[in-house]
């Protein structure tokens, strides 16, 4: 500003009021504005949003923290959060934890040093006292995609007891009562879990054998070792729901891989819709959450506690029930 100050002849003052579209309430004439806006360009002036910040408060940046930014889930989500944020004129930086409570931690205080006004959540498991310390540090953030019991925080996230409900209810309207469940062992989809063990007990057929529990650190050794109990021909399931894409893919692969003939006598079931649906050549159930929707609200509740709101909004979607 200086720079286009000394060029020009006035204060940097009067390039500061022009810059930040203020020439015509401070009375500056439309000849000067226009010979500093003129010059700001033929300089290659770009705003410094950082010390921006410094002055106002807000830096019109917020963080997201996803879990695995490879996953096709959270890649879509990001997408429609970055969308609405920069409808509003905000700025997104994207971090990953990795399913990582301590990974989570770092990238927290990374994005604290940036300065963000806000920070978007996706939890993991065990990462309680993670979303407490952002509690602490008065920043406004939001979690999304899963919510931790007891954080006095927002959240934006899927009904998971409902929709795996409808799910395990809709394989057992089509005669199935052996429905397995391949789970990852956290507790922030515990919904999906619940659902499916209500549906069971309802109808009396409920076994807890059929629950196969995944670690996300050794997901594909485990995932092979459920599938591997699960059809054996002593347990007979008839229908197999994977708990997320992810685990529905190392499931399926294997299955492929190990040549394992299902498709005659298992149904299967899984959540959220993917590209690699495309490639599907057996019946599938799955439930879609709407990705669109969620990623707008999670960034509008921010904005509202960046701009001072003190409410706690808890926003749940209902997924739909989708066959190919």
């Amino acid at each position: 500003m200086q720079d286009i100050a000394d060029r020009v002849g006035v204060s940097r003052c009067a390039v500061s009021l022009v810059l930040s579209g203020k020439a015509k309430s401070t009375r500056i004439s439309e000849g000067l504005r226009r010979k500093i806006i003129d010059t700001a360009a033929e300089m290659n002036y770009t705003p410094n949003e950082l010390a921006r910040g410094l002055r106002t408060g807000q830096t019109k940046t917020i963080g997201v923290i996803v879990a695995d930014i490879s996953n096709e889930f959270f890649g879509e989500l990001v997408y429609h959060i970055q969308r609405r944020a920069m409808a509003y004129d905000y700025s997104v930086i994207i971090t990953n934890s990795n399913e990582d409570p301590d990974a989570m931690l770092r990238e927290i205080h990374l994005l604290v040093n940036r300065q963000v006004d806000g920070i978007i959540m996706v939890p993991t498991n065990n990462s309680l006292h993670v979303a407490n310390h952002i509690v602490s540090l008065s920043i406004p953030f939001v979690q999304v995609d899963r919510f931790l019991p007891g954080v006095d925080a927002s959240y934006v996230i899927l009904d998971n007891f409902d929709a795996s409900s409808q799910l395990t209810e809709k394989l057992y309207r089509q005669g199935c009562r052996r429905i397995a469940m391949v789970r990852h062992e956290t507790s922030a989809l515990n919904g999906r879990l619940e659902g499916y063990v209500q549906v069971m007990e309802e109808h009396g057929i409920y076994d807890s054998c059929l629950v196969k529990n995944i670690d996300y650190s050794s997901e594909a050794d485990d995932v092979r070792s459920a599938i591997d109990e699960l059809f054996k021909e002593e347990v007979s399931i008839d229908a197999l729901i994977f708990q997320s894409h992810e685990l529905f893919l190392l499931g399926i692969s294997y299955i492929r891989t190990a040549g394992i003939d299902f498709k005659n006598r298992i149904k299967i079931a899984t959540f959220d819709k993917i590209e690699a649906f495309a490639l599907v050549d057996f019946p599938l159930t799955y439930v879609e959450q709407p990705i669109g929707e969620i990623g707008r609200e999670v960034v509008d509740i921010l904005l509202s506690q960046i701009k001072g709101s003190n409410e706690i909004t808890q926003k749940v979607f209902k997924g739909s029930i989708n066959e190919i």
